[in-house]
């Protein structure tokens, strides 16, 4: 058996030898269809499909509050107090049926870590004692957290690195355990070192440190929530135990988290609210959501966008699958009477179809190879299209090799049992007496593969068109104020040491010095980032004559005078804030006392045509919050032209208050430039430098970057399908041009008798273009009900234009007819220049 497979071997690639031509463009349709799916396939199996690399992650489950929370969070859902954790912690261990083998909790945030000459931005998570034991994540060097480094308050100031961290920017010390850095200024102990596979449980955003739970106030001077019930900010993880399901662990919970809701309520903390607002709240429950692969905020924006492109490659990959089947059904009638003749001398239809299967095999696992070969360079491209500090890598590991064998090998092997079958069942006396000039080769099934590769591109050209025209929509309404010669950056001063009072008084002293640089025209303060997909969003309390609760979240900021002028933002009632807004605090005492509350704000126009109609905000009053006992004391002093606070697709509502009226610990400098955004980078480092060497300016970008980040998914889609489409029209191309070519080339008698009885070149040469127009017209009518059809499923994805959209049907489908008739140019051109009198000797 083996002498024999080895035979079938050998005859096979001698065969595909002696056709070169066949098997190269076989290989490139197989190779260039596995790669493109192999290369999204990698990064959809990291970002959505792959469990974390921790213990047993299908026994992880997220723990979320489903309801109403009375209270503020910090974060982004699935929130939960510290508070609550540690008591659904002693539960846990104090119940006679515990749910849990143990629970961990951690905060995703920003700190400023020294750990050489300079302070530098990076992510770090603030995690429980437990979170490295609970995972099971194991040490690289040193040790890991555990539950005694995390019992009291600024008693614990150690940290753990990640490997990466300690790799690439420590280079890989043996010595780190015991080594001395700064978080935030505040000295702290390296212990250990995580494994190398462990990057935390969000792909989207990896951390280079971990730091106990109890140094939060050191990690996060910005608020301090470590005792509050009211405030949320934890996301708290649990491993069930064995034999307990998600469905049985929920259920036990509720009674216990019903009981801890109604102490609540009994508190002395508990704020005055509503009777529905506590019954509300006494409703909530405590739901548990599998956590196999971790939390991920990057993973619910870029799930739709990635499936949608791993449709897209499937469609190119299918498209490749009818490119290899007109190719073999080319072949198999070319070689006809050699198989009939090898029947005649005695070769079984075993033999035949095991020959010709071989042959398929082998060109699918060359193919693989070249797709292989594609794929880390393709994911590579692909990763420069998401953000940055991603968990993601352009591997090819043993998931992604059977994906792209699997997908090779069903390209093949699928489309190479056709021409088998017909093999098996061919009749030799029939084949051996065929005249060469027969108008056959399963013309018809051909054309109809060709049909199905021109349906396919177009479906996939019009998908990239509604892509591209919704990235160009996005930019034409632009985020309601021009963004060249716009500079931003941050500034966290109380990450660097600095008291509330110092801050204000840097920040002061920083906003005029970037001011007077004769390279900025005009600059301003804002506490949240614009365009960045985070806010600081509160209800608010309206009273104009009436009181009234939004219906909504109000998207809120703090903002200096100036910031409105750099935006070129247009004020349409009103004033913008003013000396009467904000209270001089050189000298003051009472810095911290003045932080507490606004005394006026600015809303947009958004909010102000929802809640006031045609009468005029101005004068009317805001409260911070929607309880009943919130005051409105801020009054509304001014109304601005809406413009975009999250991002492009919407305008929020939005309210404005006195930057330094509030709490400050930390800035965006938005800065209007004389010269190209780029030129004042190093004059704005320099005067941050020099009103605090050890400060960091953070994030320094043009607004013209952070537009193009905050179109991240609509710009990855728009390129990715362009060069799918792209790919697609080539294969559909090259498959129109071979069908077209054999059909000339087996009419070339038919035409030479057409020509000799008086046709015109003119209408040999439109008896080949029309064959061309019909099968595009047919891909056409396939085409259209599809992308209906598809059009649900991206119809989220799409801003200002509709899924079947005319324009782009027509554009597209203009685009296949020039292409097509142009691939059909040559074998027409071949056939108009036919000589009658050679095409009738010829034979």
């Amino acid at each position: 058996m083996i002498d024999r497979s080895w035979y079938c071997v050998k005859h096979a690639v001698r065969a595909l030898l002696q056709n070169r031509a066949f098997s190269l463009v076989t290989v490139l349709s197989i190779g260039l269809g596995a790669g493109a799916n192999s290369a999204i396939f990698s990064l959809v199996d990291q970002a959505l499909v792959r469990p974390l690399p921790v213990r047993e992650p299908e026994r992880l489950v997220l723990l979320d509050w489903n309801g109403t929370f009375v209270g503020p969070g910090w974060g982004s859902g699935n929130l939960l107090p510290h508070p609550l954790y540690r008591d659904l912690v002693k539960d846990n261990q104090t119940r006679h049926d515990p749910v849990f083998d143990g629970l961990c909790a951690r905060h995703p945030t920003r700190v400023h870590l020294t750990a050489g000459s300079a302070p530098e931005p990076v992510v770090a998570e603030i995690v429980s004692g437990s979170y490295f034991s609970v995972l099971g994540v194991t040490p690289a060097v040193g040790r890991l957290i555990e539950e005694s480094d995390d019992v009291q308050p600024g008693a614990h100031p150690v940290v753990v690195l990640s490997f990466d961290y300690w790799r690439n920017r420590l280079g890989s010390p043996l010595d780190v355990v015991g080594r001395k850095v700064l978080v935030n200024n505040h000295a702290m102990t390296v212990i250990g070192v995580a494994a190398a596979d462990f990057r935390g449980i969000d792909w989207g955003e990896v951390p280079s440190l971990w730091i106990p739970t109890m140094m939060k106030r050191q990690a996060t001077p910005e608020f301090d929530w470590l005792d509050d019930r009211r405030g949320r900010w934890l996301h708290v993880f649990g491993r069930l135990k064995p034999g307990v399901t998600l469905e049985q662990a929920q259920a036990r919970l509720q009674p216990w988290f019903k009981t801890t809701l109604e102490e609540d309520t009994r508190r002395e903390s508990w704020p005055r609210v509503t009777e529905e607002e506590r019954r509300s709240f006494l409703a909530s429950t405590l739901e548990l959501l599998p956590a196999s692969r971790g939390r991920s905020d990057l993973r619910g924006s870029l799930e739709r966008p990635l499936l949608v492109l791993l449709a897209a490659t499937g469609f190119v990959l299918l498209l490749a699958c009818l490119n290899v089947a007109n190719l073999f059904l080319a072949r198999a009638f070319t070689q006809r009477r050699e198989t009939a003749l090898r029947l005649a001398l005695g070769a079984s239809g075993g033999r035949i179809v095991r020959d010709l299967l071989v042959q398929s095999l082998i060109l699918a696992l060359v193919g693989a190879a070249v797709g292989l070969a594609l794929a880390p360079t393709a994911a590579q491209a692909l990763l420069a299209l998401l953000p940055e500090n991603v968990a993601l890598r352009p591997v090819v590991d043993g998931r992604v090799l059977l994906f792209t064998l699997g997908a090779a090998a069903a390209t093949g092997l699928l489309f190479g049992l056709v021409p088998a079958a017909q093999a098996r069942n061919a009749r030799p006396a029939q084949a051996l007496k065929e005249e060469s000039t027969t108008v056959a080769g399963h013309l018809g099934l051909r054309r109809a593969l060709v049909v199905g590769q021109i349906a396919l591109a177009l479906v996939l050209l019009i998908g990239a068109e509604l892509f591209v025209r919704t990235l160009r929509n996005l930019r034409a309404q632009g985020p309601g104020f021009a963004t060249t010669h716009l500079v931003t950056f941050r500034v966290d001063p109380s990450r660097s040491g600095y008291t509330p009072r110092q801050t204000k008084r840097l920040m002061r002293d920083l906003l005029a010095r970037v001011e007077t640089l004769p390279e900025v025209q005009s600059a301003g303060l804002s506490a949240a980032e614009l365009l960045g997909g985070g806010s600081w969003n509160v209800r608010l309390t309206i009273e104009d004559g009436r009181r009234e609760v939004t219906r909504d979240v109000v998207h809120c900021n703090a903002v200096t005078p100036g910031f409105f002028g750099s935006l070129g933002a247009t004020f349409l009632a009103g004033r913008n804030f003013d000396e009467r807004d904000t209270q001089d605090l050189a000298g003051s005492g009472e810095v911290d006392d003045l932080a507490e509350t606004f005394k006026s704000a600015i809303v947009n126009q958004s909010l102000a045509k929802r809640y006031f109609g045609g009468r005029s905000p101005i004068g009317a009053r805001l409260g911070l919050g929607g309880q009943a006992d919130t005051r409105a004391g801020i009054t509304i002093v001014g109304v601005v032209k809406d413009f975009s606070y999250r991002g492009l697709r919407r305008m929020d509502d939005q309210a404005f208050f006195p930057f330094f009226e509030g709490p400050v610990g930390s800035g965006g400098f938005y800065a209007r430039t004389r010269v190209p955004s780029s030129s004042a980078f190093a004059a704005i480092r320099a005067a941050v430098h020099q009103a605090d060497p050890a400060l960091v300016a953070s994030d320094l970008r043009s607004l013209d970057d952070q537009l193009d980040r905050a179109l991240a998914n609509e710009r990855l889609l728009a390129i990715l399908a362009s060069a799918f489409a792209a790919l697609a029209i080539s294969l559909a191309v090259v498959g129109l041009y071979g069908v077209t070519s054999f059909a000339v080339s087996r009419r070339t008698r038919e035409i030479g008798i057409r020509l000799a009885l008086g046709a015109s070149r003119r209408t040999a040469l439109w008896l080949v273009l029309s064959d061309t127009a019909i099968m595009v017209a047919a891909g056409l009518a396939i085409a259209v009900p599809a992308v209906w059809a598809l059009g649900r499923v991206i119809e989220s994805q799409l801003f200002g234009v509709r899924p079947v959209d005319v324009p782009a049907v027509a554009g597209a489908a203009v685009l296949v007819a020039v292409v097509a008739l142009a691939g059909s140019a040559v074998p027409a051109r071949r056939a108009a220049s036919v000589n009658p009198v050679d095409a009738l000797r010829c034979e």
